[in-house]
């Protein structure tokens, strides 16, 4: 059973887990309208149309409910709850989780990984870091590399924001021991983990590597995911007391975020040539933005902003 292999998470966003067709077969006539819903969630979210993905999602969850299904109903749960974080409402994704644990439970099943992963990520967008940490350190167990590299990432972020050092050192030790080849993702995960680990006792190096992970971010399209490590290698700039370069890196975290806030990303995959739409991840907190361009000092946050036509 293939769920979303890129999931969203963060304040500032990440992507953690990405959309495939679900292997769940149906097993009568009306099982059909089931796998239908599962397939227009799907197109939806790599469409980046998220907000349609969450209503088939629903719909999906609902029906898995009225053929009692407990794997259905995990599987619709969990992309649901991933697609709700993607649309930036981590609380309605939290709500979701643990409707999902609930309804899987009264069917004979057990908790998942990934829901554990998906939690987490939802707390820590809520801010819970306390609530995140053990989730994501639990689906850091799982047998899927995959699943527990991008819980090892929520766990380091949580880590880093809550000043849990061990927390922290746990995730830069998974991530260290990752085998080889690693992914674009996984390298990008491992150096901003690591940049976080030594921002204190090496600076230098830190901002090096957060440099590296906004790259890697940006070859793998992580547009939100870059911006987090572009904000990262500011404040390390400046805790140096490289104000310029501290600035030009917060100017360019705000003015992607705040690009990918804009109405541009929210257009129909139909408007645009060959009906081609960069994946997105989710939109970030519109305040992120604001927060950067004021550390940024005086810039233009939307330079190629529609004029204002009340004026």
């Amino acid at each position: 059973m293939r769920r979303l292999k890129h999931l969203l998470v963060l304040a500032t966003p990440l992507v953690l887990v990405g959309c495939g067709a679900s292997q769940t077969k149906p097993t009568a006539q009306d099982d059909a309208a089931w796998d239908q819903a599962m397939l227009a969630g799907r197109d939806s979210f790599e469409l980046g149309r998220y907000t349609v993905a969450v209503s088939q999602y629903r719909k999906a969850a609902n029906l898995a409910l009225v053929r009692d299904d407990g794997d259905a109903v995990a599987e619709a749960g969990y992309d649901l709850a991933v697609s709700q974080l993607a649309a930036n409402t981590p609380a309605e994704a939290l709500q979701t989780t643990q409707a999902t644990r609930q309804a899987v439970a009264l069917r004979g099943g057990h908790d998942q990984f990934s829901l554990d992963l998906v939690e987490a990520a939802s707390h820590y967008r809520l801010g819970h870091y306390a609530q995140a940490l053990p989730l994501a350190s639990h689906a850091m167990q799982s047998s899927d590399t995959t699943l527990a590299a991008r819980a090892a990432l929520v766990l380091g972020l949580a880590a880093d924001a809550q000043g849990e050092q061990s927390a922290l050192q746990e995730a830069a030790s998974y991530l260290n021991g990752l085998k080889q080849p690693l992914s674009l993702t996984q390298q990008a995960d491992k150096a901003e983990i690591q940049a976080r680990m030594l921002r204190r006792s090496s600076p230098a190096q830190a901002e090096q590597l957060a440099e590296e992970a906004a790259g890697l971010r940006q070859s793998e399209g992580a547009y939100h995911d870059m911006t987090r490590a572009l904000a990262l290698a500011a404040q390390i700039a400046s805790s140096q007391g490289d104000q310029a370069k501290a600035q030009a890196l917060w100017a360019r975290a705000a003015q992607s975020a705040a690009a990918q806030s804009g109405k541009l990303n929210r257009m129909d995959a139909q408007t645009l040539v060959n009906g081609k739409l960069t994946k997105g991840d989710a939109a970030p907190p519109a305040d992120d933005a604001q927060v950067w361009a004021r550390n940024a000092g005086s810039i233009v946050l939307r330079p190629f902003a529609e004029p204002d036509s009340s004026n």
